[in-house]
């Protein structure tokens, strides 16, 4: 591809309205600097860790005489390399070439491994760890209703140290250093992570920069923050520190996965109607808009398990959608300045206000112009350029002389250019949120092949879900049972997951019998889990416990 789009339209990404990169990630390996800005008041420490010398930091933990039974006889060091590499230090190729190995990232099984420094770099995180941080800091400020900042910090980072952190004391800052309190605390596979990430050398914390500002969903982004407060409140000190670091990942993964098809969906219905969708209002989340039918049957090809592959179809589509929407955005946008007194008016704007001021402006005659100068550029310096192909030309010809309006005919050399990149990346991160390769994924299927692709959570999601919705409002204690009636409206309520009835555009008498049979599956599973009492065919009769049993 010869042709070059003007700098601001070489994106993929809105961060006005997506929030976060859409690019790969791995929710398991934020969690560390979650937590660290969580206890360091939203400061993180530049990592002094050289990533390849494992081998140095075995040696370092051996010599330190913490870990016993050791010696430097082969089989020994073979043992300690394989318990360290299946618990606790995640390895990987160095570069492209796979020149050698570097560590990548520790295990999150107690909060000291923040120590480590890795991953080394804070922008694979694509932002989730910076959001993450602020939501839940806000919703200690919204439901203590502390007005200083500084009261706010300091109630969460005590909710981290004494849940995440237990068995550890935290030093003063600025290096907030993890230091070993009460072996006991700390299962085996924890107490080696912090043998051995002991030896990483920590510098001080520094303010982060980042850009995270107000959510493009407001609602949706403070129950999000609400859910994940709630999980540590209510069960910080009920699980094992490494089950409560999986649930909450289980919990903010598939929050991360619902808000991105819920704000590709507002802005799709803003775009094509120009209403304001619930979704971008300013008060409570509405009820989920979407339809992630989720099968529990585990038959392949059955017509439960085609409803759930229907729905990852129908939702990788809006992915491919979505970029047209983003893009359209990002063209008005780079029009404003044409346009008298509009930078100024949404200078102070929310982004949920930008975006619908965005998208009235859509038809304005000076996005028209703006939009018609930029093909008339990129036609001119394809005619002059030397590396432009015959039908690349040919194509903005033909697009420059089309009977549609300026801005879709932007938008289709933006596409043209950019969509295969674009899809590629926003389909990365729409499998990895979706913890396709994760134990708690709301994905099933193979990562090669996204025919295979279904929704079908396995046990530590449900698990985590069940956790999520038997939290009572407060957010601070849970209910011990609900009838199965409630379970199934709650998770299609707030999460988007339809258990006993199909979705809206694959209704029929067929899907409605395979759905009747998917939420047979759904109370075996729970029966499996020991939380489903069936005294009667009525939902409001028959109750499911909480998964941790009593309080």
């Amino acid at each position: 591809m010869t042709i070059t789009l003007p700098l601001p339209l070489r994106t993929y990404q809105y961060r006005t309205l997506t929030v976060f990169s859409l690019l790969d990630t791995d929710t398991d390996r934020v969690l560390p600097q979650l937590f660290e800005m969580c206890v360091k008041g939203g400061r993180s420490s530049r990592s002094r860790t050289d990533a390849k010398d494992y081998d140095g930091y075995r040696r370092t933990m051996l010599a330190s005489r913490t870990v016993e039974g050791f010696d430097d006889h082969p089989r020994d060091l073979a043992l300690l390399d394989g318990w360290l590499r299946s618990c606790v230090v995640d390895m990987g190729a160095v570069g492209r070439a796979n020149t050698g190995e570097q560590m990548l990232a520790v295990a999150p099984s107690t909060l000291a491994v923040y120590r480590a420094g890795l991953p080394k770099e804070r922008h694979r995180h694509r932002g989730i760890d910076d959001v993450v941080y602020r939501l839940m800091l806000e919703a200690v400020s919204r439901q203590g209703r502390a007005e200083d900042t500084g009261v706010a910090t300091a109630e969460l980072r005590d909710l981290v140290t004494r849940t995440i952190g237990r068995g550890l004391a935290i030093g003063p800052g600025p290096r907030w250093e993890p230091r070993l309190e009460d072996p006991a605390a700390l299962d085996i596979g924890a107490l080696l992570a912090f043998r051995f990430v002991e030896g990483f050398d920590m510098g001080d914390a520094r303010e982060v920069d980042t850009d995270a500002a107000d959510s493009s969903l407001p609602g949706v982004a403070a129950a999000l923050g609400d859910t994940l407060l709630a999980h540590l409140r209510v069960y910080g000190e009920r699980l094992p520190v490494p089950a409560l670091m999986s649930s909450f990942a289980a919990v903010m993964a598939l929050g991360l996965f619902t808000f991105s098809l819920r704000a590709d969906a507002a802005a799709h219905h803003l775009l094509r109607t120009g209403e304001r969708p619930g979704d971008l209002g300013d008060g409570p989340a509405p009820a989920s808009p979407l339809e992630m039918y989720c099968d529990f049957t585990g038959d392949l090809g059955s017509e439960s398990d085609r409803l759930s592959r229907r729905c990852v179809e129908r939702d990788l589509d809006r992915v491919r959608l979505a970029f047209r929407d983003r893009m359209t955005f990002v063209v008005v946008e780079q029009a404003l300045p044409r346009i008298a007194g509009e930078l100024e008016r949404l200078a102070g704007a929310s982004r949920a206000d930008r975006l619908v001021r965005l998208a009235e402006l859509r038809d304005h005659r000076r996005v028209e112009s703006y939009a018609e100068g930029r093909i008339d550029d990129l036609v001119a310096e394809a005619a002059d350029s030397d590396e432009a192909t015959g039908p690349e030309l040919d194509f903005l010809r033909k697009v420059q002389g089309a009977d549609t309006s300026e801005l879709d005919k932007l938008l289709d050399i933006v596409e043209h250019v950019n969509q295969t990149r674009a899809m590629k990346n926003a389909v990365a991160w729409f499998w990895s949120v979706g913890a396709l390769e994760k134990p708690y994924g709301l994905l099933r299927g193979s990562s090669r092949h996204r025919r295979s692709w279904r929704y079908a959570p396995g046990d530590e999601l449900l698990t985590a879900l069940l956790m999520a919705v038997f939290v009572d409002e407060d957010g601070r204690s849970s209910r011990e049972t609900m009838s199965l009636r409630e379970v199934l409206d709650a998770l299609a309520n707030r999460f988007g997951i339809l258990v006993d009835r199909p979705p809206a555009f694959l209704d029929g008498a067929e899907a409605r019998e395979a759905a009747t049979a998917n939420r047979n599956a759904f109370t075996q599973r729970l029966q499996l889990l020991g939380c489903f009492d069936s005294l009667s065919d009525d939902f409001s009769v028959q109750i499911v416990r909480h998964p941790l049993g009593a309080a």
